[in-house]
């Protein structure tokens, strides 16, 4: 971190804790998904707190001044989860930070060096997590600016959050009947190429769709004929996935616009849980 960066979060950690009780008192809580205000209203100086509780949602934050402290919750069960977010092109003028254990730890900066489309991501502790976006010095009042991001939260157990790894061991039987009527997307087909993107932090997996079950995003896999569709899935590039010949079945969901693979058991294994599960009328819905 750069060494004015390291002073002025330093800064902003003691006007956040110095003032967090009057934020208590003049900013009321929401149960928004979104957010849109201007920094115009509140100075140089000031922190604005906001409260979300929604799964996904977005920040646009006009003419940033001072920081805002962004409190996430998924809902209101308190359970724990996992968060990404993704900043907008025309993100200017700010960095985030997320709220650890008595100090705050950079996030997002232009000035990181990392991709802009890389998703930067986050675990809840006790049911919440607290964003603090905090704007970088004015040079102009009349230059438009603006800092605007979105983010999405998926729940997870307390113990998933301790397990780097748990969003990469393999579907249990239960898990794909789930996933099977909840998912985004459900595709069969075989992997075509597989790359494994570092600046991005994700595999690619390039899919021949044989068919489509559910999909939740027709545009992507109705723009090409039916004689040749394909799509580009995403997995964490921390699974070191590895793929094999023979037909699969894919189950996913978006994230941030992204199309990231939950489980993706092979169609011969598929079928032997689908048919036991219809035998023993164990299914959640119609597995067509």
């Amino acid at each position: 971190m750069f060494p004015m960066a390291c002073l002025r979060l330093g800064n902003l950690f003691l006007r956040v804790i110095a003032l967090n009780v009057f934020f208590m008192c003049v900013c009321g809580a929401t149960d928004e998904c979104d957010w849109i205000g201007s920094g115009l209203t509140q100075g140089e100086r000031g922190v604005q707190a906001i409260y979300l509780r929604c799964a996904q949602g977005s920040i646009e934050w006009k003419y940033p001044r001072g920081a805002l402290r962004v409190v996430l919750r998924h809902g209101t069960s308190g359970r724990e989860f996992r968060g990404c977010l993704r900043v907008s092109d025309t993100f200017n003028d700010a960095q985030i930070y997320v709220e650890g254990h008595r100090k705050l730890h950079l996030l997002f900066s232009k000035r990181d060096g990392k991709h802009p489309e890389l998703l930067r991501c986050f675990n809840s502790h006790h049911g919440q997590v607290a964003l603090y976006v905090e704007a970088e010095t004015v040079t102009s009042t009349l230059q438009k600016e603006e800092a605007r991001f979105s983010y999405e939260l998926q729940p997870v157990t307390a113990a998933a959050l301790l397990d780097d790894l748990d969003v990469c061991r393999p579907c249990s039987k239960e898990e794909m009947l789930r996933f099977f009527c909840v998912s985004d997307f459900v595709l069969q087909g075989t992997v075509s190429t597989l790359n494994h993107n570092r600046v991005l932090q994700r595999s690619e997996l390039t899919v021949q769709v044989k068919r489509i079950y559910r999909d939740s995003h027709e545009s992507v896999l109705n723009s090409v004929p039916d004689d040749r569709k394909e799509t580009v899935l995403h997995r964490s590039l921390k699974c070191d996935t590895k793929v094999g010949p023979g037909e699969y079945v894919f189950f996913g969901k978006w994230t941030l616009e992204s199309p990231v693979i939950q489980c993706a058991p092979r169609l011969s294994d598929w079928r032997k849980v689908r048919r036991k599960a219809i035998m023993e009328g164990t299914n959640q819905c119609h597995l067509d």
